[in-house]
């Protein structure tokens, strides 16, 4: 993944937690999307 597709993935994510709008109630949804963020990011980073 390059730098810029790097940078839209975690804005995306960051709006995505911080957004009223969810898939489902609670925080669970949002801690998942966090760990796949971070789980993309470390796989990422082997490029």
């Amino acid at each position: 993944m390059n730098d810029l597709a790097k940078g839209m993935f975690i804005v995306l994510i960051i709006l995505y937690i911080i957004s009223p709008v969810d898939l489902a109630v609670g925080p669970i949804d949002d801690v998942i999307v966090g760990l796949i963020g971070v789980a993309a990011m470390k796989t990422s980073n082997k490029d």
